[in-house]
C-alpha cells in the first residue's frame, strides 16, 4: 500500500465512526445527560479492529468501570473531591489495569471519574449519569462494529496471488535443475511468498473474528498449508544448489515438476499427480546403477527431491481431503 493514499475501507470506517460518536451524544443528549459529549468520546475509544475484539474488551471495561466506581469511591471519600483525591484514584486505578492488562480502560474510564471531581458528588444521580454515559458510548462503539464485514475479495485476491507465485516457483525450481539464473530467481520468490503468506494470515484472522455466527477458518488452514509447502520447495531447492553433476534423469524430473505446475490450483486433489510421481520413483529405481560418484551424488539429491515433492503433493491432498468438502 502506497503511503499517504486514502482507501475507500478507511474512508468507509471514518464515516462508521462519525456517525456512531454523533449518535451516542445525540442519545444522550436525548436523556439531558451532564457531559453529553463523552458519550461519543467513549464511541470512538470502544471501537476495535473486530467484532470479536470489541465484545470481548467491552465485557472487560464493564468489570474495570465497576473497578473504578469502588476506588474513586475510597479515594473521594479518604481525601474528598480534590486533585489530591483524584491522583490517588489514577494511581490506583492505573496499577489495577496495568495487572489485569485493562490498560485501555485507563484514559476512558477516568474521564468518567473526573466528572465526579467536577460535580464534588458522588451522589447516586451522578453515578448513573456516568453509568448511563459508558453504557451509551459502548453500545454505540458495538453496533459500528456489527457492521465491520470480512474482505472476502481480498481474500480472495491474496489467495490467488499466493497460488500464483507457488505455481510459477515450482516451474522454476524444475527448471533451475540446468539453469543457474532461475536459481537465483528461486531465491527471491520464496522470501517474497513467505511475505505473501504472512499478509494474507493475517488479513485471514481478521476477517475470521469479523463472523460472530459463522465464522470461517478455512482460509487459515489453507495458508498454513501453502506455508509447509513453501518451506519444502526451500529444501528442494538447498538440494538443488548441492548438485555439481547433473545425471541424464534430470530430464523427467523437470517435466514432472512442469506438469505440477501446469495443474496447480486449489481444487486439484493431486490424486493423478500422486500417481504419476510413484510410477517416476519405480523408474528411477528400476534402472543402471550409476558407474561414478558424481553421478551417484547427483540421482541421490534427484531422488531426495522427488520424495520432498511427494510430501509437498499430500499436503495438499491431505488439506484437500479434510477441508474441501465442508468448506464454510
Amino acid at each position: 500500500m502506497e503511503t499517504g493514499r486514502i482507501e475507500r475501507a478507511y474512508v468507509i470506517q471514518g464515516i462508521k465512526v462519525a456517525l456512531g460518536a454523533t449518535a451516542a451524544i445525540v442519545l444522550a443528549n436525548l436523556l439531558r445527560l451532564s457531559y453529553s459529549s463523552t458519550a461519543g468520546i467513549i464511541t470512538v475509544l470502544g471501537i476495535l479492529g473486530t467484532k470479536k475484539e470489541t465484545l470481548v474488551i467491552a465485557g472487560f471495561k464493564l468489570i474495570s468501570f465497576l473497578a473504578a466506581l469502588l476506588i474513586a469511591f475510597v479515594c473521594y471519600g479518604v481525601l474528598g473531591y480534590t486533585i489530591a483525591g483524584f491522583s490517588l484514584y489514577l494511581f490506583v486505578f492505573s496499577v489495577v489495569c496495568y495487572t489485569f492488562g485493562w490498560n485501555y480502560s485507563i484514559a476512558m474510564i477516568s474521564v468518567l471519574v473526573s466528572h465526579f471531581l467536577a460535580e464534588h458528588s458522588m451522589a447516586l444521580p451522578v453515578i448513573l449519569n456516568e453509568a448511563l454515559l459508558f453504557g451509551i458510548g459502548t453500545v454505540c462503539s458495538i453496533l459500528v462494529n456489527l457492521h465491520l464485514r470480512p474482505d472476502d475479495r481480498r481474500m480472495s485476491l491474496l489467495l490467488e496471488r499466493i497460488d500464483g507465485k507457488m505455481k510459477r516457483l515450482v516451474l522454476l525450481t524444475g527448471r533451475a535443475l540446468d539453469d543457474q539464473e532461475r536459481s537465483d530467481t528461486v531465491a527471491r520468490g520464496l522470501d517474497e511468498l513467505e511475505e505473501d503468506i504472512q499478509r494474507a494470515g493475517a488479513a485471514a484472522m481478521h476477517d475470521a473474528n469479523n463472523r460472530l455466527f459463522k465464522r470461517s477458518y478455512y482460509e487459515i488452514r489453507y495458508l498454513q498449508m501453502r506455508s509447509h509447502q513453501r518451506r519444502i520447495l526451500a529444501q528442494i531447492y538447498a538440494a538443488m544448489e548441492k548438485i555439481r553433476y547433473v545425471p541424464p534423469q534430470h530430464g523427467e524430473v523437470r517435466a514432472f515438476f512442469e506438469r505440477v505446475a501446469q495443474e496447480y490450483s486449489m481444487d486439484n486433489d493431486v490424486g493423478e499427480l500422486l500417481r504419476e510421481l510413484d510410477e517416476l520413483l519405480a523408474r528411477m529405481r528400476e534402472q543402471q546403477l550409476p558407474v561414478s560418484r558424481e553421478e551417484f551424488e547427483g540421482r541421490a539429491l534427484l531422488y531426495y527431491i522427488l520424495r520432498r515433492m511427494e510430501d509437498f503433493l499430500r499436503l495438499k491432498r491431505e488439506f484437500y481431503d479434510q477441508n474441501h468438502r465442508v468448506r464454510r
